[in-house]
C-alpha cells in the first residue's frame, strides 16, 4: 500500500510541473500580445487625432491668396426658362470651386482632371441671377482665389403675347402678307399643313411675314410665337384668308405698323424672302436718289434760265 501512495504522489508532482510550464508560456505570449496591441492602439489614436485635425483645418474658411488667377465662368445661355441654371467654366489648377449667386455662397463643386467644372443651381423663380466662382486649392490648409467676373443669367417662364396682327381676310392674289406686334426678339411662325413661314420681331416687337402661299378658296393657318428663353405660345385665334379670283385686294398690301399709312411688310424680313426684301429696299433708295437728282436738275436749269434772263434784260 505504501508503494502505491508514493507513485501517486510522483504522478501528481509531474502533472503540476507540466501545468506550471504551460502557464509560464501563455503568460509570455500574453505580454507580447499586450505590447503589440498597445502599440497599435497608440498608432490608431494618433491617426484618428491627425484625421480630426486635418478635417477641422480643411473645413475652415480658406485663406485668400490674391496672387492666384481667378477661374473663368463660361458664356452660357443667359436667358432660360428652366427650374435651374447651369454654372460651368474652367478652373485649371484648382481642386474645387465655390459658387456664388447674387453675391452669396450657395455651394461648391469639384474640378475634373481637364480643369472643367459644372454646377446646377435651383432657381427660386423668374428674375436675374448674377453668378461668380472662386477657385480652391491646397491640403490640409486651403487657399482661395479672388472671385471670377460675374455673369448674369435671366430666368423667364412667361410665354410671349400677340399684341396685334393685321392681314386681309379675302384677297385676289395667290400669296398674302401679315404684320403684327409681340415681344422683342421673338420668332413668329405661320403654319398650314407642311408649309411653315417665319418672321422675327425687331427690337420694338414688330414683325412681318410675306409671300405666304394660298390655295383657291378658304385657307386656315395656325400661329406660334417663341421667345428667346424658349417659351412657346400657340395663338388661339386662327389666321383665316380666302383666295378669290374675283377679289381685287392685293394680299401683300398690308402692314401699316407705324400708323403712318406706309406699308411695313418688308421689315423685319420673313425667312425665305431676304432677296425680295433687299430688292425692295434698293428700289426705294434708287427712287429716292433719282428724285433728288431730278429736283437738283430742275433747280439748276431754272437757275440757269433766270441768270440768262437777267443778263439779257440788263444788256
Amino acid at each position: 500500500m505504501a508503494k502505491k501512495k508514493k507513485n501517486t504522489s510522483s504522478e501528481e508532482q509531474s502533472m503540476v510541473s507540466k501545468v506550471e510550464v504551460k502557464t509560464a508560456k501563455i503568460t509570455d505570449q500574453d505580454k507580447v500580445s499586450r505590447t503589440l496591441g498597445t502599440i497599435f492602439i497608440i498608432l490608431g489614436l494618433a491617426l484618428v487625432a491627425y484625421g480630426i485635425f486635418s478635417f477641422v483645418k480643411y473645413n475652415r474658411e480658406p485663406v485668400l491668396d490674391e496672387s492666384l488667377e481667378a477661374p473663368f465662368v463660361s458664356e452660357t445661355n443667359n436667358l432660360v426658362n428652366t427650374d435651374e441654371i447651369t454654372i460651368e467654366g474652367i478652373a485649371s489648377g484648382y481642386n474645387d470651386v465655390f459658387i456664388y449667386v447674387n453675391g452669396e455662397y450657395v455651394g461648391k463643386t469639384n474640378v475634373d482632371k481637364d480643369g472643367n467644372f459644372s454646377y446646377k443651381y435651383p432657381v427660386l423663380g423668374e428674375g436675374k441671377y448674377e453668378v461668380s466662382v472662386a477657385g480652391i486649392k491646397g491640403f490640409p490648409k486651403r487657399y482661395m482665389s479672388n472671385k471670377s467676373e460675374s455673369k448674369v443669367i435671366e430666368v423667364d417662364k412667361t410665354g410671349p403675347v400677340l399684341q396685334k396682327i393685321t392681314y386681309s381676310s379675302e384677297v385676289g392674289t395667290p400669296t398674302f402678307s401679315l404684320t403684327g406686334n409681340s415681344e422683342a426678339g421673338c420668332e413668329v411662325s405661320i403654319k398650314r399643313g407642311t408649309s411653315i413661314y417665319r418672321g422675327e420681331c425687331d427690337d420694338s416687337g414688330k414683325f412681318a411675314i410675306s409671300g405666304i402661299a394660298l390655295d383657291e378658296g378658304p385657307n386656315v393657318f395656325t400661329m406660334e410665337i417663341k421667345d428667346k428663353a424658349g417659351n412657346v405660345t400657340n395663338v388661339e385665334e386662327k389666321v383665316k384668308v380666302t383666295y378669290s379670283l374675283e377679289s381685287d385686294v392685293n394680299g401683300e398690301a398690308v402692314g401699316d405698323l407705324n400708323g403712318d399709312g406706309v406699308s411695313d411688310t418688308s421689315l423685319p424680313v420673313a425667312s425665305g424672302d431676304l432677296s425680295e426684301a433687299l430688292g425692295f429696299i434698293l428700289q426705294n433708295r434708287l427712287m429716292f436718289i433719282f428724285g433728288i437728282l431730278a429736283i437738283a436738275s430742275f433747280m439748276f436749269s431754272t437757275g440757269v434760265v433766270l441768270v440768262k434772263k437777267n443778263y439779257w434784260r440788263v444788256k
